[in-house]
């Protein structure tokens, strides 16, 4: 190995003693080289972040030898999620006409939902006996035009499943939506109303939307973000508890 080789080697750190063959080797190695021989004897402080992150994936270092400019990672493009192309006038028909055709209503990411069409979609719902499944998740639906749900869940008793997610409900309403299916008749078991515009509730809503919860023995699953570990652990506990209640019940029904 060359003096100069050995010079930087003992720069870089090394202390170890080689072979001929290795000298030989080290004697003509580039420093691009000299780099992937530092990842490999753990000299990990010598290498830029992009040629450390490499060498732990076991990936070929970039190069540029030990002056090397860290880039930037190349953008991932994610592909837009599919428009959802749910016939929405057409839906609401076949929940007016009580089509059994109709069983699930899947409206997420439909963004151009008036408060109208969803006055008219309660009404139908109101009466509809088919329709267990409604999903609304990042609609933008509001305080106001929410208002038509809380009569329609106080007297439709087939709906089981109601996703309002990702929308811009506040705790008020969060609150008077667990009200209207708090009735002994309300046949909803999974609601999903996490990852509102209003992410803090405060602590008055959120003992208020825990009592609601622990008095409700239907549900079995729950979405909806609370921030106090008491209320979180609580109404965790009580969901738990419903679902395991009805998969006895399921098992004893079974057998």
């Amino acid at each position: 190995m060359s003096p100069s080789t050995q010079s930087e080697l003992v720069e870089m750190g090394f202390d170890v003693e080689f072979d001929d063959d290795v000298n030989k080797a080290l004697e003509n190695a580039t420093e691009d080289e000299l780099v992937d021989l530092a990842a490999v004897l753990g000299f990990t402080g010598m290498l830029n972040q992009v040629q450390f992150h490499a060498s732990l994936e076991g990936r070929k270092l970039e190069m540029g030898g030990f002056s090397g400019v860290a880039k930037a990672e190349r953008l991932k493009v994610m592909p837009d999620e599919p428009l959802n192309m749910t016939d929405v006038e057409g839906s609401i028909k076949k929940l007016e006409s009580n089509s059994e055709e109709l069983t699930r209503l899947n409206l997420n990411n439909i963004k151009t939902i008036s408060a109208e069409v969803v006055q008219r979609l309660c009404a139908a719902l109101t009466k509809n006996t088919q329709l267990t499944e409604l999903h609304m998740a990042a609609t933008r639906l509001t305080n106001a035009m929410v208002e038509p749900f809380f009569d329609m869940l106080q007297k439709n008793t087939i709906l089981k499943v109601l996703n309002l997610e990702s929308n811009f409900l506040t705790g008020v309403i969060l609150v008077r939506l667990l009200e209207s299916i708090s009735h002994e008749k309300s046949g909803i078991t999974d609601l999903h109303l996490a990852n509102q515009r209003q992410s803090v509730l405060g602590v008055k809503i959120e003992q208020n939307l825990t009592e609601l919860i622990l008095a409700n023995p239907r549900l079995v699953r729950l979405g909806l973000d609370l921030e106090t570990s008491d209320a979180r652990v609580r109404t965790r506990e009580h969901v738990k508890s419903n679902l395991d209640r009805v998969s006895r019940q399921l098992r004893r029904n079974k057998n």
